[in-house]
């Protein structure tokens, strides 16, 4: 690989970053005249983040709940495994990292939700089985059973 650089990889991946910012910005342009919007905009222009909060991100979140609550009444483990996915996510995973290292470790937090989530909206125990065809997203040292994963949780 003599005389060539990394950088028509690095336009391969700023391209694609690009592109994304570009469908975000797209999205936004579309609906950028709501008054809730306009707000919000004015709030960020203007370094006001509690402001900004409430104008935005503090309304949608309300909307989420209400989505929730509507859909699943009276399952508020569902509800918030649905709502802080993301963050319960990242907290399984550093875990699972820590114990069985990286690999596959997103696989496993994820198939750990997926079930626990199931748990609370069908009553089914999270278990593993090691008959499945894919077993790459099983946990193999922590989290291996359901009291361990509900007890986090």
């Amino acid at each position: 690989m003599t005389g060539q650089s990394a950088t028509p990889i690095q336009d391969v991946i700023t391209a694609i970053l690009d592109t994304t910012d570009q469908d975000k910005m797209a999205l936004f342009a579309s609906i950028q005249d709501h008054p809730m919007l306009q707000e919000a905009q004015t709030f960020a222009r203007n370094g006001q983040p509690e402001r900004f909060l409430y104008a935005l991100p503090y309304p949608l979140e309300r909307v989420v709940d209400g989505l929730l609550q509507t859909v699943l009444p009276g399952k508020r483990e569902a509800q918030f495994i649905l709502r802080q996915y993301r963050f319960l996510n990242v907290h399984f995973q550093k875990i699972i990292q820590r114990r069985e290292g990286f690999g596959c470790s997103g696989d496993k937090s994820r198939s750990i939700l997926d079930r626990l989530l199931q748990y609370y909206l069908t009553g089914k125990e999270v278990a593993f089985d090691p008959g499945e065809r894919y077993t790459f997203g099983h946990p193999t040292t922590i989290f291996t059973t359901h009291r361990e994963i509900v007890e986090f949780f």
